[in-house]
């Protein structure tokens, strides 16, 4: 199977948020960085047996773990995986403030239509399934289909932890060149982010829209303060794109950033990154072999609380 282009995950991402918002009516979110690409180490073969790398999506009322080998991107609710060269695709998302009632069916069916909505794409649904997650009641579908001209087999999967807010996993293969990728690999991803999935209680929701500003003025600026996300050689990498993607400029403004190379620090390796947020350009450490205090740097703000607990 041929690397996925990059534009295959924007569009999934996208259409998902789009059916996001027309379930729930929620005003339109500030708009979110967008990141360069940029070189990271050796791909790592899917593991779904070992620990991954957890996350915790405030905005999005979640926690999970992302299995070693895959590629995470969260921005404010919404996490978007993938692995196998971007031929399995998933999707977490959640929506803890809606201004209009549905069932999770109904939620569940607005989301797996306007996914497949795009030109070259159609689906077929299974039955109604009833599923459970944390103990709360939801509803699923597997389906197949065709994602923009890629034949696809996925699950789709609701749950409302309360009336006025849900939670929602999707999961597709892309199986044109692997038909079986779904039933030998998909399905047990999907069961894998289950099994470490939590719901978060409604007291933890309350500073999701909170973003921290450090009160040190040199933080994430220089060398010897960088900011310690943590996660090491196994996922220092996504840590530390979960916290750039977190950025917004100080007027809520889009912030790219580029990996520039690593360089030692008095007491470790840090990351060097550059960031462009309209005219200005900043210059970030960020530090992978330790775990801190995890701010935005003064000047800067962000979209709400940062998706890094304690690796």
């Amino acid at each position: 199977m041929k690397k996925t282009s990059q534009l295959i995950q924007f569009i999934f991402m996208g259409m998902v948020i789009a059916g996001m918002l027309s379930a729930c009516a929620v005003s339109t979110p500030p708009a979110v960085p967008s990141p360069m690409e940029t070189p990271q180490a050796a791909p790592i073969e899917l593991d779904l047996e070992a620990d991954g790398s957890p996350f915790i999506v405030y905005q999005g009322g979640y926690r999970f773990e992302a299995p070693l080998g895959s590629d995470v991107s969260i921005m404010g609710p919404s996490t978007t995986l993938s692995a196998q060269e971007d031929a399995l695709l998933f999707k977490l998302d959640g929506i803890n403030k809606m201004s209009v009632t549905r069932s999770a069916q109904e939620i569940l069916d607005i989301l797996i239509d306007t996914l497949f909505s795009a030109d070259q794409s159609r689906v077929k649904k299974s039955d109604l399934i009833t599923s459970q997650v944390e103990g709360y009641e939801g509803v699923a579908y597997d389906f197949t289909g065709t994602f923009l001209n890629h034949k696809v087999e996925g699950r789709a999967l609701v749950v409302k932890p309360s009336e006025k807010r849900y939670i929602s996993i999707i999961g597709m293969a892309l199986v044109d060149d692997q038909p079986d990728l779904w039933q030998t690999t998909g399905k047990d991803f999907f069961n894998y982010l289950l099994s470490r999935y939590a719901i978060l209680p409604e007291d933890q929701l309350s500073s999701a829209d909170i973003c921290p500003i450090s009160p040190d003025a040199t933080y994430g600026f220089e060398v010897e303060n960088a900011i310690k996300v943590g996660g090491g050689l196994t996922s220092g990498f996504l840590r530390e794109r979960a916290y750039l993607d977190n950025l917004l400029g100080p007027d809520g403004s889009l912030v790219t950033y580029e990996r520039v190379g690593s360089l030692e620090s008095p007491d470790s390796i840090v990351d060097e990154y550059v960031l462009t947020v309209g005219t200005q350009v900043y210059r970030l450490f960020l530090d992978v072999y330790s775990y801190g205090v995890i701010n935005a740097p003064r000047g800067l703000g962000c979209m709400g609380a940062f998706p890094l607990g304690e690796p």
